[in-house]
Parts: structure tokens; C-alpha cells; sequence
């Protein structure tokens, strides 16, 4: 505030001994201290070409007395007015009362948010509006230093009930509910504060409960808060304040939080780093900064973004690779698990059949035929499985190495196939195979690796048909240069969750103890064929059963080799 004997506040010139009136000009400072505002608040109207000056350097002025006085003296006698008319944006409110405005600063050092918060209600008080004050101790202790400094009867506008203080801790607790304020309370504590100052003026608010609820790191609940104030100012005549530190807005995630705080409020106040630049380019200079450094945090936040989504890939990766491992694993143990026990079951009857012939005949001294022939057959079977068994193991490491080979010849495909299933037909009493075929159908193939295919799927019939019924062989030319053998039988089919895997290394569908085996039939007869250049599939028709189709290009190359499994 002008001081009653200041040339400003008698608005003439007089002889004195201040040596700012006498050599005509003074610094900010002076003025600030003349008319009882802060620098920052000089600096402002100077920003606004309010206030001309002399600049001497970058933050360096001279305000002539002149101008100073010709300010002021319009308002003689309005001490008051004189310092709202240096105020920034929020002391123009105060010339100039609007009961909806929803103001929002942003502040780095307390000094700065004091003085804001001062220039916001003092002009209310001294001109007998209303004030609320919500606020911490510290700030509420530091808001009165400076109102007493401003010239404003605190306890005076206190006793008349225009002037109310409450903490601000306090009073959010009073609407706080599970960390989200409560619409209904929170209107009852508006109401209340308003209709305690009385009704009939202006009513200013200055709140920080928003700001407790960041530094609490409850950001969504800041803004619900901010929502709720505009949605309650209709009803209530109040123009509010609210005030962020900006420490609480440091890292990029909190970026949102800055952009969503600023879009709930009708004007925004910037910190003092760039509400204190006094002149015009100044300013655009800071923003260019500014908007450098936001073009800089970009790169850097999409460099980070990305190195973050190349290490989740990695991470993604190498998940993927350890589940593979561990599904390897497993199948390894259970197929060593099957694998044992199929192996082992022939050698056990080959070597029961073996005991039991020796024994007969060095009990009784004779040698029966019958039963010898019986045996024998027993351990011929036996150790035809055997083979296979171990041919198929062969042939599962030979594909994984890639030398499983093919030796094509031209070949009587009519012929082998009625060998294979005359073969076949000898193992089993209760299927009836029948065989179509043409008379004569030549081929480039290799047949013992053909015949391999074809008996795999003709045990795998016999096998999943446990009851007997009709397996039937079409062996057929579709095209001039196409092979097709299907093999049909009317057994238990495959579920049909199932039936995706049928292919797989070791993959059983059917886990009967009865019907095991080790899983390589199907996959080992797949690679067959493929090597031959054609390709294996089957069909589940509706009446049940299982129907294999092979197709064959007519002149398979004369000798392939496999590439390696993966």
C-alpha cells in the first residue's frame, strides 16, 4: 500500500529526502514496497503494458515517478483499488468480480503461492466481500502475515464473519469417502461454509484440499474434487482458487494429471518462472523452450517406450522358450515312460515263451510240436513289434537329424497295397478288410516306405476298432499325375478336441490301456509322405469312425532326403 506521505498516495510532488522521488525514478522493488504488493505482481502490469518503463537490461527497469503518481491517482482516497490495479489475471478478477470463475495456479516456491492467494482475497476483504480461507496451518499463517502487510483488518473482517479459515486436512475428511469425495457431503460442507459469511455478497474461495489429495497420490480423487466444485457453483455465489505445487507433476505420467487439472478450470495462472518474464518475447522464448523440451521428453519417452516393448518382447520370448522347454521335457518323460513299457512288453513275451518251452522240456523230456509252433508264433509276432517299434524310433532320429531318405522306383502301387493287406488280414479274425484297387497302377515311390505308411494306418484301424466291423482300402488315381489311398474304418474315432494333435510327436488319442502305444505312427507317416511330396489327412465321418487319406504325386523324385525337425 502507498503510504499517506508518498508522493503516489498524495498524488502531487513534494521535496523529500527519499532518494527514489528525488532522482525521479524507481527500481521494482521500490515500487513493490511503495504500494505494499510483491515484485512479482510489478512485474505482471509491466508484462501487460500497464506500467511503462526504461529497461536497462534484461531484469532491470526504471519507473518514473510520473507514471507512478498518474496510476495511482485516479484512486486517491481508494487505497485499496491501488493495489489490485498490480495485480496479474487473479487481481483483474478482483477489479472486476465474476461469482463462477474456477481458477487454477501452479506454483514452485510458497512465497509465490502466498502472494497469489493474498492478491485473490485481499481486494474482496478490504471492498467487504466475503473470504474463505481452506487452507494448511502454514500457508493459513502465511496468508494473514501478509494480508497484516497489505493493510487488511484481519480480525475485524474475522469478527464480522467475513472472513473464515479452515483446515484444509479437516475439512476433507469431513467428505471423504473409501478416497473418493462424496457428492452429497461435499455440498453439505460448501453450503455451510457459504451460508456461514451470510448471503447477499461475493464469496472467495481459496482452496488446497486438491493438493493434499495429489501429494497423496490420489489423482483421480483431485480431479472428482475439481468436478464437484463446478458442478456446485450454480447453486452458490463463489469464485474459487485452487492452487498445485508443481513438484507434484515431475515425471511423465503425471503429464494427464497436469493436462486434466488445467481443462476443469476457466483460467489457468502459470508458475512464477513464467508469470514473472516481463516482456512479451520473453515469454515466447520460454514457451519455445518449452516446447523444445517437450519435443525432447517425446523422443526420449518414445526411445523408452520402445526399449521398454522390446525388453516385454524379450521377456515374452524367453517365457515362451522356457514353457517349450518345460512342455519338452514332459513329453520326453512320458514318452520315455511309454516307450519303456512298450519295448519292454514284446521282450517279456519273447522271453516267458522262451522259459516256458525249456522248462516243458526238461520236466517231461519230450518236445511238443503243437505248442512249440504255437510259441514260435508268439515270439515271431513279438518280435515283428519289437522291430517296428525300434524302427520307429530310428526313424523319429533320423528326421530330427535330417537324413530320413527316400529311394523311389518305379513300383505296382495295386500290387503292394493287396500284399500289405493280405499281410494284415493274417493278424486279425474279427475285421473284415476289403481292398478296391485297380489291376495295375505304376508309380514312382518308395515302397517299403509306403508299405510302412500303409500297415501304420491299418494296425491304427484294427487297433481304435476294438470290436471288430469292416476296415476298408481304396487304392485309386483321381487325376493324370495324382496318387489317393484312404483306409476307412468304423471304430471309436478320435474326439474331436483331439483331433488337431493326431499328427504330433507322441501324441495319443487314445489313452486306454489297452490301446497305448508310443505316439510316432501318425508323425512318422506324415513325414513319409511329405518327403514323397504329398501330404496325409483325416476325415471323422458322422456315422463314426476314422478316414485316412494319402495323396501322392504319380513320380515321386528318385531319391529325397528329410531337412531337420525342429
Amino acid at each position: 500500500m502507498a503510504h499517506p506521505s508518498s508522493p503516489a498516495a498524495a498524488g502531487h510532488s513534494t521535496a523529500s529526502d527519499d532518494p527514489a522521488e528525488q532522482r525521479g525514478y524507481y527500481s521494482v522493488s521500490e515500487v513493490a514496497a511503495l504500494l505494499g504488493v510483491s515484485r512479482v505482481s510489478i512485474w505482471r502490469w509491466i508484462s501487460a503494458g500497464r506500467l511503462p518503463v526504461s529497461r536497462l537490461g534484461h531484469r532491470t527497469v526504471r519507473i518514473r515517478r510520473e507514471d507512478v503518481d498518474r496510476i495511482v491517482r485516479p484512486f486517491r482516497g481508494h487505497r485499496a483499488q491501488t493495489a489490485v490495479l498490480l495485480g496479474d489475471s487473479v487481481s483483474a478478477l478482483a477489479l472486476q468480480p465474476r461469482s463462477k470463475d474456477h481458477l487454477v495456479m501452479f506454483y514452485d516456491a510458497e512465497p509465490f503461492l502466498i502472494d497469489s492467494v493474498v492478491e485473490f482475497i485481499a481486494p474482496a476483504l478490504k471492498s467487504g466481500d466475503r473470504v474463505a480461507l481452506v487452507a494448511t496451518p502454514r500457508h493459513r499463517a502465511g496468508v494473514e502475515e501478509r494480508l497484516l502487510t497489505a493493510g487488511v483488518d484481519v480480525q475485524t473482517a474475522r469478527h464480522q464473519g467475513r472472513y473464515v479459515i479452515k483446515d484444509a486436512s479437516r475439512t476433507l475428511s469431513r467428505f471423504m469417502v473409501a478416497g473418493s469425495p462424496d457428492p452429497a457431503r461435499f455440498e453439505d460442507v460448501v453450503r455451510q461454509l457459504t451460508a456461514d459469511m451470510g448471503r447477499g455478497r461475493e464469496v472467495r474461495i481459496f482452496g488446497e484440499m486438491v493438493a493434499l489429495l495429489v501429494a497423496q497420490g490420489n489423482a483421480h480423487a483431485a480431479l472428482r474434487l475439481e468436478s464437484l466444485w463446478n458442478q456446485v457453483q450454480p447453486k452458490y455465489p463463489f469464485s474459487l482458487l485452487c492452487a498445485y505445487p508443481m513438484r507434484e507433476f515431475r515425471g511423465n505420467s503425471l503429464t494427464p494429471l497436469l493436462t486434466d487439472a488445467c481443462s476443469v478450470h476457466s483460467s489457468v495462472i502459470p508458475t512464477e518462472t513464467y508469470s514473472a518474464l516481463p516482456e512479451h518475447d520473453d515469454r515466447l522464448r520460454e514457451v519455445a523452450a518449452l516446447q523444445q523440451k517437450a519435443a525432447s521428453l517425446e523422443i526420449e519417452v518414445a526411445e523408452r517406450r520402445k526399449v521398454e516393448e522390446q525388453l516385454q518382447r524379450a521377456l515374452a520370448d524367453e517365457r515362451a522358450a522356457r514353457d517349450e522347454a518345460e512342455a519338452a521335457l514332459r513329453l520326453r518323460d512320458e514318452f520315455l515312460s511309454i516307450a519303456s513299457h512298450e519295448l519292454r512288453t514284446p521282450i517279456t513275451v519273447v522271453g516267458a515263451q522262451a522259459q516256458l518251452m525249456l522248462r516243458r522240456l526238461e520236466r517231461t523230456g519230450e518236445f511238443d510240436t503243437e505248442r512249440a509252433v504255437q510259441a514260435l508264433r508268439s515270439v515271431g509276432s513279438q518280435a515283428d513289434k519289437l522291430a517296428r517299434l525300434v524302427g520307429q524310433l530310428l526313424d523319429v532320429s533320423r528326421i530330427d537329424s535330417g537324413k530320413l531318405q527316400l529311394e523311389a522306383t518305379r513300383t505296382d502301387l495295386a500290387q503292394l497295397v493287396q500284399h500289405t493287406v493280405s499281410a494284415t488280414r493274417s493278424l486279425t479274425d474279427e475285421h473284415r478288410i476289403s481292398v478296391a484297387t485297380p489291376n495295375s497302377l505304376e508309380g514312382r515311390v518308395d515302397p517299403l516306405r509306403l508299405e510302412q505308411v500303409l500297415t501304420n494306418l491299418l494296425d491304427n484301424a484294427i487297433k481304435y476298432s476294438p470290436n471288430g466291423g469292416a476296415v476298408e482300402v481304396v487304392l485309386r488315381q483321381p487325376t493324370a499325375t495324382l496318387i489317393e489311398l484312404s483306409i476307412r474304418d468304423h471304430g471309436m474315432g478320435v474326439a474331436p478336441e483331439k483331433r488337431h494333435h493326431i499328427f504330433e510327436r507322441f501324441y495319443q488319442a487314445h489313452e486306454e490301456p489297452g490301446n497305448r502305444g508310443m505316439g510316432l505312427g501318425l508323425f512318422v507317416s506324415r513325414q513319409i509322405v511329405e518327403l514323397h511330396g504329398g501330404h496325409i489327412t483325416a476325415e471323422f465321418p458322422e456315422d463314426g469312425g476314422t478316414r485316412f487319406v494319402v495323396r501322392l504325386p504319380l513320380l515321386a523324385p528318385s531319391i529325397r532326403q528329410s531337412a531337420a525337425a525342429d
